[in-house]
């Protein structure tokens, strides 16, 4: 390689200069003014026309004219003199055009790196969402209520999408954000710098919300990474995990900062509860939104010494669902279990703080009470139509509540039942099985689906679709159902799974009993535990198959009906089964029911025929 010129000398340390930016060029201007200007002063000064003015007033004469050419209007003198003049003027108006271009070069290259979102956030107690999608809509609506009691809270979503396109998503979608500030950041969620751009070495903790697992613990360990290196203990992940074999990979990456939440489980759990239960789904939701009562942990001296069952009667807004005791969350304990000065209370109430017990305790009347008796798992016909990777999970679910010999019908499109892992007649100890392949979108074979008389019916989501066109088929087979309930007086429960709130919101009027909006409801409980890290043991115990889970039970197996009949005297009553009651179902005469949470209990309600308790309880 021959040896570089000046010229290339040159050209190269000017490229270096040029790449450093507009702060370099300003200050490489400056310079060659102020050599301009130098020089010229120097020349001026030994020219007769300074009338011995000295050198600095001579730097400062050109000065003047290398940054108002109007000066040299007035100037007169000799032509070597006008001549310098006329030079520093034109120099200055170069200059000064150039340095008027790199200004606004520069704040146009600023304003386009800040919309890009690549700026550090500086905020503290912050929650950070990684992953940008209908499921982060739903995330941001919670928080948004969850921090309406604090005056600033600030929520930082980072996704690889361009910042003002997620800015304008979310200004269409969430119209009030009331107390919360939301910034929108453009990123990797799985790479370090752009992770540390979000500030996690000050914010309160970090959702992960990834379109697919391998994602997800690459994110866990930046996350992990990042907070390490920052030395933020308190912080912690919250992610998303979709199948079952990369929930343990999750954990090992998060090195116990991380709290993996798998949710096929759970959503399966509650659609086979809500299938055969109409309305439980409605409690899911209300328990698990910031928006009404929900789950509360709270430490209350004054309950020490008192029983599970005693200390019920001391809330009048609250409902006392279990404690935890050494870090363990236990649910719906034995009533007659002691509280220890060091457990916390597991309380369902409208807010925290708001659990203040009473100084009395409220009176029970039993002779409200009814007899004692020992109700078995109803016959109930199922109609299961289109399947998913749920399936599998549902039928087992409703295998472990339904009584013996109760049909369960599978009707799908043989391509998708070919695909599909359903479980074996011989795995099956409570359900009859009965597969059909149909096409369940054609009028004939729905109607001949429900000439079975179902008592239930369940509409499972097609995940190979995209959430609008799938959540249109569901709104076609709930269109067709009511019309046939309609023309031949059918009556039928149905249960359908929807993608997206705003489809629920449009399927109304096809009076479906129940929605099961999957990603709601994976959001719900993804904020709760982003919120207070003990919820997960609590929602965990909730939904598992083991202990004790939400059911709703016919109000006369506990109180009589047709009087009015508080709820200290109906809580009461359920404690003879080992049950808590945390609300009721009433039904009307059109079909349609109310759902009520935590009630106060002081105030009187008149159970009827075929109204219901929620309760939690083992079985």
């Amino acid at each position: 390689m021959k040896n570089p010129s000046w010229k290339d000398k040159l050209q190269y340390w000017f490229d270096n200069l040029m790449s450093k930016g507009s702060l370099s060029l300003i200050g490489l201007l400056a310079v060659i003014t102020g050599v301009v200007i130098a020089i010229a002063g120097c020349i001026v000064a030994l020219l007769p026309d300074a009338e011995g003015a000295g050198v600095l007033s001579s730097i400062w004469f050109s000065l003047m004219h290398a940054i108002d050419a109007g000066t040299i209007a007035g100037d007169s003198g000799s032509f070597l003199f006008m001549l310098i003049m006329a030079i520093v003027t034109l120099c200055g108006l170069f200059i000064t055009s150039m340095l008027i271009g790199i200004i606004g070069s520069g704040l146009e290259d600023k304003m386009n790196a800040l919309r890009k979102g690549r700026s550090q956030v500086l905020e503290q107690n912050h929650v950070i969402i990684f992953g940008f999608n209908e499921n982060a809509l739903n995330i941001l609506r919670e928080l948004i209520l969850a921090n309406e009691n604090h005056k600033k809270s600030v929520v930082v979503v980072m996704d690889n999408q361009d910042k003002s396109e997620m800015e304008d998503t979310i200004a269409q979608r969430i119209q009030d954000t009331k107390t919360t500030r939301i910034i929108c950041r453009t990123g990797s969620m799985d790479n370090l710098a752009d992770v540390e751009i979000c500030s996690p070495s000050t914010c309160r903790s970090i959702i992960i919300n990834a379109e697919d697992d391998f994602m997800s613990v690459k994110a866990i360990l930046a996350c992990t990474t990042v907070l390490e290196n920052s030395g933020n203990t308190e912080a912690y992940i919250t992610a998303l995990i979709r199948s079952e074999e990369n929930v343990d990979a999750a954990k090992i990456a998060g090195k116990g900062r991380v709290e993996v939440f798998y949710f096929q489980n759970s959503i399966a759990r509650i659609m086979a509860h809500t299938c055969r239960q109409p309305g439980m789904s409605s409690v899911f939701t209300n328990l698990l939104s910031f928006d009404g009562d929900e789950i509360y942990v709270e430490s209350i001296p004054s309950m020490a010494g008192k029983t599970i069952a005693e200390a019920n009667l001391y809330f009048p807004k609250s409902t006392l669902i279990g404690l935890v005791q050494d870090g363990t969350p236990k649910l719906n304990p034995p009533v007659d279990t002691k509280i220890a000065p060091q457990d916390k209370l597991i309380l369902i109430a409208q807010d925290d703080g708001v659990s203040i017990p009473s100084k009395e305790a409220g009176v029970v009347d039993k002779s409200r009470f009814a007899p004692i008796a020992h109700s078995a798992a109803p016959l109930q016909k199922t109609l299961i139509l289109g399947c998913n990777e749920l399936l599998q999970q549902i039928v087992s679910e409703l295998d472990c509540y339904l009584a013996s010999d109760s049909p369960v019908i599978i009707a799908a499109l043989e391509e998708d039942l070919a695909k599909s892992e359903l479980p074996q007649q011989d795995q099956l100890k409570n359900i009859a099985l009965d597969i059909r392949s149909c096409d369940i979108f054609q009028r004939s074979a729905l109607e001949e689906l429900l000439a079975h008389k179902p008592d239930n019916v369940l509409i499972l989501s097609d995940t190979d679709n995209d959430d609008q066109e799938s959540d249109s088929k569901t709104l076609l087979l709930l269109l067709q159902l009511r019309d046939i309930a309609h023309k031949t007086g059918l009556k039928f429960s149905v249960t359908s799974e929807m993608r997206s709130v705003e489809n629920q919101e449009l399927a109304q009027v096809t009076k479906v009993t129940d929605f099961v909006v999957s990603s709601n409801i994976t959001a719900l409980m993804m904020t709760q535990i982003s919120q207070a890290r003990e919820q997960f043991g609590i929602l965990d115990d909730l939904l598992s198959d083991d202990g004790s889970e939400l059911y709703m039970k016919d109000a006369g197996r506990y109180v009589k009906l047709g009087e009015p009949v508080d709820f200290y005297t109906i809580g009461a009553a359920a404690t003879q089964y080992g049950e808590i009651v945390v609300g009721y179902k009433k039904c009307h005469d059109d079909g349609e029911f109310d759902i009520v949470l935590n009630p106060p209990k002081s105030s009187p309600v008149l159970l009827r025929q075929g109204d219901s308790l929620i309760l939690l309880a083992e079985n």
